[in-house]
């Protein structure tokens, strides 16, 4: 996961699915972080279902390089130490976002430095993950109850 800086997460509610690509970072323990408003819609989704799916992949031109992750899980808003630890793993996965942060050069800089620092960290708990990498032959995949 380190290798990648988005992932596209879908969310639903009433029955209604979307999906949205954000920047994140993981863990150890496989736990993905993601800013966002939680007026977006799926801020809003996931206020009232905690339950996503994900994908993390590189884009390919060719089906024999697919490969990837599909994972299921929850999703909710870290505060406190969890908030500080999250925002810790997002700088230290892009720098640019934490020389931002750090030192704004101009007005637009210190207007995303201060939405930084109020917006919502996420974090996705995998309950399940599948591994795709038709490298090593079309439909190839390994799953992990986690």
């Amino acid at each position: 996961m380190d290798e990648h800086n988005t992932l596209t997460l879908a969310t639903s509610s009433d029955g209604n699915p979307w999906a949205a690509t954000v920047f994140f970072a993981s863990d150890a323990k496989l736990n993905l972080y993601f800013v966002s408003d939680h007026r977006t819609r799926h801020g809003r989704d996931m206020e009232q279902n905690q339950h996503v799916v994900a994908t993390v992949n590189p884009d390919c031109d060719n089906w024999h390089d697919v490969r990837g992750l599909q994972i299921e899980g929850s999703a909710g808003i870290v505060t406190g130490l969890a908030r500080a630890k999250a925002l810790a793993l997002y700088l230290a996965k892009f720098p640019q976002i934490d020389a931002l942060y750090a030192s704004p050069k101009d007005k637009h800089e210190e207007t995303i430095a201060e939405r930084l620092k109020a917006t919502n960290f996420y974090r996705i708990s995998p309950a399940w993950i599948r591994f795709i990498d038709n490298r090593k032959g079309f439909g190839f995949k390994e799953e992990y109850e986690l």
